[in-house]
């Protein structure tokens, strides 16, 4: 299908109005997470300045990677990011303070657990502040933080066991925007999770039930960021009205919404041609965005990459089970490994360019 098809009302070819040209002109922001290696790619570095006003580092602004050892820090391929959306003018989120899930903690942190049980996890507390302090005054042109990511089980929505809840309980959530607050106070505080349209109601429901108890705990919390990794319901079912009743009780909070990591890897469409599956993942997105979008409470949308050249769904890394059974790429982002824009990019397009008007 060519990418023309989804803009009736948009120009494509050398005249094409970028993605964030069209999301300024409703309100909105676009933008996409890179890695600090993907900045070695001049033509990358091209389509960044070009379809993106949001840069969000992929793993580079993690706990885990800026301090391997304890009181090792080495924050130099974050800062690389960091310095690149100064140097051109993005809008910097930072991603993510506390992660709660223990492999993706530093592993010297995880050895101490018991030490960091004593005292009501007062030594935690320590390293949390210590932390939050280090984020903030290292990063200080961060304007939004995922303060906690993924907190609930996404098969029942009930909070994880990990070292923070294990020594922490739930108020970890609570000590997470606090100390974010407290040392980044600018910044926007999001609760990122791995959220979208799937038939399975129990996760959305959780979030709903945590985000109604910390805004009654006076948490600052104000924004709500859902992941959007379609690929986890493209050929299966999905719940478009309980999408929508999710997002109506989210803005009935009051709080800010924002697409945090849209992808959508093609795992489940048995079909092989590349045009076909190009085709139906863009219809896809565009149904998501379209629905997605038209609560005015929604402020931007960020991809979690923008080729699928450098794609996580593609990197020796990214776990057999979820990856294609033929064997072939995925093709979940808007451009393809030549960099060249697929079906994809126009549906973002057509869904940006069709959004309600945003307040400026």
């Amino acid at each position: 299908m060519a990418v023309s098809a989804f803009l009736p009302d948009v120009a494509f070819g050398a005249a094409t109005m970028k993605l964030d040209t069209i999301a300024r002109s409703r309100g909105l922001r676009y933008g996409t997470a890179v890695s600090a290696s993907q900045l070695d790619d001049p033509e990358l570095v091209r389509l960044l300045r070009e379809e993106c006003s949001v840069i969000t580092g992929e793993n580079e602004f993690k706990w885990k990677y800026l301090e391997r050892k304890p009181d090792q820090f080495d924050p130099s391929k974050a800062l690389r990011i960091s310095r690149f959306a100064d140097e051109h003018g993005f809008f910097m989120r930072g991603h993510t303070f506390a992660w709660n899930q223990d492999d993706r903690l530093p592993a010297w942190l995880l050895d101490r657990e018991s030490e960091l049980k004593a005292n009501g996890g007062a030594k935690l507390i320590t390293l949390m502040n210590r932390h939050a302090t280090f984020l903030a005054n290292t990063f200080p042109n961060i304007r939004s933080w995922d303060c906690v990511n993924e907190a609930l089980q996404v098969r029942d929505g009930h909070m994880k066991n990990s070292l923070y809840t294990r020594v922490l309980g739930e108020d970890f959530f609570d000590l997470a925007f606090e100390l974010m607050r407290e040392h980044a106070p600018n910044a926007q505080g999001v609760y990122n999770g791995n959220m979208c349209w799937e038939a399975n109601p129990a996760h959305r429901n959780g979030v709903l039930r945590l985000l109604e108890r910390s805004l009654k705990r006076g948490v600052r919390l104000e924004a709500l960021g859902v992941q959007s990794h379609l690929g986890n319901t493209l050929g299966r079912k999905r719940d478009e009205k309980g999408w929508r009743r999710f997002l109506e009780d989210v803005q009935g909070m009051g709080l800010q919404v924002i697409v945090t990591e849209l992808d959508c890897a093609d795992r489940n469409l048995k079909e092989r041609d590349f045009a076909r599956r190009d085709a139906e993942v863009a219809a896809f997105v565009k149904g998501y965005l379209d629905l997605t979008l038209s609560f005015t409470n929604v402020a931007q949308v960020v991809s979690w990459g923008l080729t699928d050249k450098h794609s996580n769904l593609n990197r020796k890394s990214y776990p057999e089970k979820r990856r294609r059974p033929d064997g072939l790429s995925m093709r979940g982002d808007p451009f393809d490994d030549s960099l060249q824009p697929k079906p994809m990019y126009a549906a973002i397009a057509s869904a940006l360019a069709a959004a309600p008007q945003r307040r400026v």
